[in-house]
């Protein structure tokens, strides 16, 4: 096993956080040489406490397919997913990135429970600005949250659009 960045290929130090490559040599029918998982972990090789010596691999940060980068940010959508299920909203949200100005903006839309709802623009405006700092804690940039009534955002068949990228980065 070993960790590379997804841009180059090349290989990261010890230690270092960037896609997972596994070659498996002991099989016979098919090795697999190199073969990109397209997981972003971090492999540790200290002893276990346990005493295992083996290298032993952190859990999934996330998925090189996902990744957006957002001013010179890594964002992954399963990073803000954990934020909004550990903040008590729901998981269903889209995620919208946009050019303004030459500068990255990102949009976040999220529905609210339920129990969430309220009246007054204060109480929401106070909701959207309190899970735009907890999401600034993670990623490390300002997000605009838009907290929407409950089954506002399109679900789909197959597997659900999280994020909406209207960024024109290629002619």
């Amino acid at each position: 096993a070993e960790v590379l960045t997804s841009e180059t290929g090349e290989v990261l130090p010890k230690g270092s956080t960037g896609e997972l490559v596994i070659t498996t040599l002991t099989k016979e029918g098919v090795p697999m040489l190199r073969y990109r998982t397209k997981d972003i972990a971090c492999l540790n090789i200290e002893k276990c406490e346990c005493g295992r010596t083996l290298v032993r691999m952190s859990k999934p940060k996330g998925r090189v397919d996902d990744m957006m980068i957002i001013r010179g940010v890594n964002v992954f959508p399963s990073q803000i997913e954990t934020v909004l299920i550990e903040q008590g909203y729901s998981p269903n949200y889209l995620i919208e990135v946009d050019r303004k100005n030459n500068t990255d903006t990102l949009d976040i839309s999220v529905e609210m429970n339920p129990d969430m709802v309220s009246d007054t623009v204060k109480d929401i405006q106070a909701k959207e600005s309190q899970l735009a700092s907890a999401i600034k804690t993670v990623l490390g940039i300002n997000p605009k949250i838009h907290l929407v009534p409950a089954k506002t955002i399109a679900r789909s068949e197959g597997k659900a659009v999280r994020v909406i990228d209207r960024r024109k980065l290629h002619d």
